[in-house]
């Protein structure tokens, strides 16, 4: 049996319903949307972080009677007491413990309640007298394998001992229950899909009313008694929050959230309507109001927890709620109190700019600044920028601001910013002299073809600390063992084979133009002499060979009987080649013992020059060549080049070539964990094949050293600029239409791209 304790108050069972479904979506992207939001002004919060006004220390509350393995969820402050409910898994059902406690985390007071397989507690209201309402959920099997739910309203004394248990959904078909609140004058209002029903104290039926068709959305219960719901308004497309009167079902008032929304997850405030959780920090916003304003920052605040959730406040200087403990991966209730700002250490700040905050990133800038006597990081995330209606915002603001010469010390680069441009200009420091003078890192401890790969002019602007190399995978003994090939090489394979075999899968022209420009686009423009080949013979048999691939795929691509299974696709020959994502050396595993089953070549993209494999970036830095702390920025740098952070590489490639061998005796054995009573167990990873399980041995020697030549062989980029890809997608259309031929649109896009890469240069 399953239950989820949900942090609006819903406990769900998986795979149910889709109110359960929507109910998990939301509550997981809660837990992630500190990862999402940063700053802003007009429609947002200051666009820097890194300030003394936003720091708080951080106090674990231990609450004894929810169990050690207990997760927590519905959390309400209440007459100075803190009311939450909690989930423990037991053997046949689960334990839900139901705890007050103090403010001052003393006074603790709990019981529990144990259900049986299929049954399920949500929505916990205390009436601050040592009752609580709930509701129960009995999910029952019926004949033929049908399900229905049975929902109550049930009321709880202070020892669990239950005192009315009020039936919700007699007679009524696929009933559920959306909310249900105790009221301030002591009625409880429990809302299903045919509006709201009311009851009293003794759980007698006092009223039903119906609700307004546009009442749907997420519901808040602000502190001060009013209803809350965030809507969608179809004519502004965006998400607006109205206050429910639930005495007549009727919405009122509209207020919109300043920027985006979907940044922010949303609680009840105590000195003001809202407290909002983004990834910059905690924020407070009144109805009405035009700006958001900062609490407290993660980041100055040393925070380095995954995620923060429902969260109550007692006073603007002290606020509670749920972390994810890194140590345990227990939820912790936390006090949070304001820290003086004169108490707060000076250190010289090092800027570092990003777009959407990497977790490891993250995590290392809260050890830095924890650790670090002299330097602190300050973090500006360009994500919260991004609105509704622009989601490409934040890094127009990124870019602005760079050119504009706000250049910070460090940038997490990523495909939209314009890298070449700004290497063109100067803007990033060459980072061989720090390695080189580093005591504890040397240049060949590190893949060679790799920060080659990424030099300028035999300069290193950027780091990469781990990568993914894109490739093109088929049978040996269908394209032979070489290393590389062209488009004529791969038609004479074609013209072999039994008509109706696909050269790979699941491609439309468009999705194929762009998967062979990010593959070998980086052989048509030599950034260094600003010269483009886009109107030679070689792109323009590339185009050719695009317009033989689908517009759209048929309705029937993946239910053909001719096709069968997916998985067996590429064992019986209905397609030759396989898009490779090589991260390791499990992706060539499976990719040959599980997708062809046999030996295969990693032969690339066909392309002029036979090169058809490319390098991507998982993790890029830049320096500021204007940094007036270079030193500072190197410390900080550095731990990602170290043996700590490639050591904990094992889904990508990680530079360290010593951290690789290390993978490499991995891949030789069979994977294992460890048990309940400490034992190593080994399994077998397996390939699904038609219904049934196909072992995948582990890597041989051999295999190990053939994979690690070829990551060593590959030297290209991936073409990961997506302004280039546009102006190619838009220009090739009308040839792909039959508008023009190949050769008029090879022109154009010569043209355009050449201006693209002289402004760019």
């Amino acid at each position: 049996m399953e239950i989820f304790l949900g942090a609006k108050g819903n406990v769900g069972k998986a795979g149910m319903r889709m109110d359960r479904k929507k109910f998990w979506g939301s509550f997981f992207l809660w837990c992630m949307v500190l990862f999402l939001a940063g700053c802003g002004k007009k429609g947002g919060t200051s666009a820097v972080t890194g300030s003394k006004d936003y720091v708080y220390k951080q106090e674990e509350i231990k609450i004894e009677g929810a169990g050690e393995q207990a997760n927590f969820s519905d959390f309400i402050i209440k007459n100075g007491r803190i009311y939450l409910t909690s989930m423990e898994w037991k053997e046949e059902g689960c334990r839900v413990s139901l705890v007050h406690i103090g403010l001052d985390g003393t006074d603790e007071q709990s019981f529990f309640v144990d259900l049986k397989e299929n049954t399920y507690l949500s929505w916990m209201n205390p009436d601050g007298e040592g009752n609580f309402y709930m509701i129960y959920d009995e999910y029952i099997e019926e004949e033929e394998g049908n399900w229905r739910d049975d929902y109550y309203l049930i009321k709880l004394d202070s020892t669990g001992q239950e005192i009315f248990r009020q039936p919700l959904s007699e007679g009524v078909q696929d009933y559920w229950v959306n909310w249900m609140r105790l009221l301030e004058d002591g009625r409880v209002a429990v809302s299903g899909q045919g509006g709201i029903s009311f009851f009293d104290a003794e759980g007698k039926a006092a009223g039903h009313v119906e609700l307004a068709e546009e009442a749907g959305g997420s519901v808040y219960f602000l502190q001060d008694g009013r209803i809350i719901m965030n809507s969608y308004n179809e004519k502004t497309g965006r998400s607006i929050l109205r206050e429910l009167n639930p005495d007549t079902g009727v919405l009122s008032g509209e207020y919109i959230l300043p920027g985006n929304s979907g940044n922010y997850s949303f609680y009840p405030g105590a000195e003001s309507d809202f407290l909002l959780i983004g990834n910059g920090g905690v924020y407070s916003y009144n109805l009405g109001d035009e700006e958001i304003k900062k609490i407290m920052d993660f980041i100055d605040s040393d925070m380095s927890t995954g995620y923060i959730y429902n969260i109550c406040d007692v006073n603007e200087k002290e606020f509670y709620g749920m972390m994810n403990s890194e140590l345990t991966g227990r939820d912790v209730l936390m006090k949070f109190t304001k820290v003086d700002p004169k108490d707060v250490a000076d250190k010289t700040v090092l800027t570092l700019a990003c777009n959407d905050l990497d977790w490891q990133v993250r995590k290392h800038v809260v050890e830095f600044n924890k650790t670090d006597p002299e330097y602190r990081i300050q973090i500006t995330d360009y994500s919260q920028y991004t609105t509704e209606e622009d989601y490409s915002a934040g890094i127009t603001r990124l870019n602005t601001d760079i050119v504009s010469g706000k250049m910070p010390d460090i940038l997490v680069l990523n495909d939209y910013l314009p890298l070449e441009s700004y290497m063109a200009k100067g803007l990033f420091e060459d980072l061989y002299p720090y390695i080189d003078k580093d005591g504890g890192l040397k240049r060949e401890d590190y893949f060679p073809n790799v920060l080659k790969a990424y030099e300028n002019d035999g300069k290193l602007y950027r780091l990469v600390p781990k990568f993914t190399i894109y490739t093109v995978a088929g049978k040996t003994a269908d394209v032979g063992q070489r290393t590389g090939w062209t488009l004529e090489d791969l038609r004479e394979v074609m013209a072999s084979k039994p008509d109706g075999m696909e050269v790979f899968s699941e491609m439309t022209r468009e999705s194929m133009l762009e998967y062979s420009i990010q593959m070998t686009g980086s052989q048509f423009i030599d950034w260094e002499s600003g010269k483009c080949g886009f109107d030679s013979e070689e792109f323009i048999s590339l185009l050719e060979f695009i317009k033989e691939f689908p517009e759209t795929l048929p309705e029937d691509y993946y239910d053909s009987s001719l096709r069968g299974d997916w998985n067996s696709w590429f064992r019986e020959g209905k397609v030759l080649l396989e898009r490779m994502s090589l991260y390791g050396f499990s992706s060539y595993n499976y990719t040959k013992k599980g997708t062809f089953g046999e030996e295969i070549t990693l032969i690339g993209f066909p392309s002029g020059n036979g090169k058809g494999s490319s390098i991507d970036a998982e993790l890029e830095f830049a320096m500021s060549s204007k940094s007036k702390n270079k030193d500072g920025v190197w410390k900080f740098l550095r731990y990602f080049l170290s043996d700590e952070f490639q050591g904990q590489t094992e889904y990508e490639w990680p530079v360290s070539m010593k951290q690789v061998d290390v993978l490499a005796q991995k891949a030789k054995k069979r994977p294992s964990y460890e048990d309940e009573n400490g034992n190593l167990v080994e399994y077998d990873e397996v390939y699904y094949l038609n219904g049934e399980e196909v072992p995948i041995s582990p890597m041989t020697q051999e295999e190990v050293d053939e994979v690690i030549a070829f990551v060593q062989s590959v030297d290209q980029l991936n073409s990961t600029n997506q302004d280039l890809i546009n102006i190619i997608l838009e220009e090739a259309a009308p040839y792909f239409a039959g508008q023009k031929n190949a050769k008029e649109v090879a022109d154009i896009i010569q043209n355009r791209v050449q201006i693209y890469v002289n402004e760019n240069r």
